[in-house]
């Protein structure tokens, strides 16, 4: 009986140590390059926040162009296969915004570069609101971004 026991603890063990193991060695999921297409990129908006969009629809997309104030009419974009996506930078603090990359893995990660105004600045940029707008296909992803922020020097 007590040899039954310790066998049995044994085996237990082994199998909690192999579990273990194979969450540990499990590999992360790959991530996979998004190819994206800037429609309008700018310096100047009515958002004046540092804020991201995603874009889903016509109607949307108009009315994101009237914020941006761009020219002409929006891009025709099929919204069953592709999405938009708009990043706004605040206006106090950054001098340009970009999407770097984008990457789908367990989730559609958007890499947003900013550049920043030094803080021993005396002089901020002068009340510049960039923006820029993408197209990207469409996914069932979550959608998460992660700011890429370096410093610039101060405005002349």
């Amino acid at each position: 009986m007590k040899r039954t026991l310790v066998i049995c603890g044994v085996l237990v063990l082994v199998g909690a140590a192999l579990l273990l193991l194979g969450r540990a060695t499990r590999p992360a999921p790959v991530a996979a390059a998004v190819p994206f297409t800037t429609l309008v990129e700018g310096r100047q908006s009515a958002v004046e926040r540092r804020v991201n969009y995603l874009i889903t629809s016509p109607t949307e997309l108009s009315q994101l162009w009237k914020v941006v104030q761009a020219t002409g009419t929006p891009p025709a974009i099929d919204f069953a296969s592709q999405s938009v996506i708009a990043v706004f930078s605040a206006s106090e603090s950054s001098s340009s915004i970009a999407i770097a990359k984008i990457e789908d893995s367990d989730k559609r990660m958007v890499s947003v570069a900013l550049a920043e105004v030094g803080t021993a600045c005396t002089k901020k940029s002068s009340g510049s609101t960039p923006y820029e707008i993408v197209a990207v296909p469409a996914t069932g992803l979550v959608l998460a971004h992660e700011d890429v922020v370096t410093t610039v020097g101060c405005p002349k």
